[in-house]
């Protein structure tokens, strides 16, 4: 059985966790890969939205769904990328230590770019009070400054990252 690993893709909204995760699983799918993507943004409200009413408690609800899932999926020798905020330190914490090939990938991007990408969507607006508490990684396997290169670049850094780390055999 080949082994798995979950890449937990973490930043602040808008981002590109969303954008990159989608064409890293694009590319490990055509290189035949078992691959599968897990968006928090896309996952139904039952397991990331409808929890407690203290949003606090929420995110940590929402990151323990999402990593449980992961970490069924990554022992069948799953690829797993999963995008979420994961606002917390202590929730992506929590999913390294419960996944032993567990690798986070850092999104950093300025506000001013992010609220650009925010047009359509509207989250900085809808969620002022929350949308900017956000802890940063303090040692994420890949940090990638997407303002600074395209989805694709972004993409094929991870992959390397994969590549070099054993879970693929070569650059998809």
């Amino acid at each position: 059985m080949k082994k798995g690993v979950v890449i937990w893709f973490t930043g602040y909204p808008n981002a590109g966790k969303s954008t990159i995760s989608r064409k890293v699983n694009q590319r490990l799918k055509s290189a035949g890969y078992p691959v599968e993507r897990i968006d928090s943004d896309e996952a139904p409200r039952s397991l990331t939205k409808d929890l407690s009413s203290d949003w606090r408690k929420r995110q940590f609800q929402k990151c323990a769904n999402l990593t449980f899932i992961s970490h069924i999926l990554y022992k069948h020798g799953i690829i797993v990328l999963l995008s979420s905020v994961g606002r917390f330190r202590e929730l992506r914490k929590s999913a390294r230590q419960q996944i032993e090939d567990f690798l986070e990938v850092y999104l950093k991007c300025p506000l001013e770019i992010r609220l650009e990408r925010d047009i359509d969507h509207g989250k900085y607006e809808q969620h002022a009070a929350t949308i900017h508490y956000y802890e940063e990684p303090e040692a994420p396997e890949l940090i990638i400054e997407t303002d600074r290169c395209s989805a694709d670049e972004a993409a094929d850094a991870v992959i390397r990252l994969l590549y070099e780390r054993g879970y693929i055999q070569s650059e998809a």
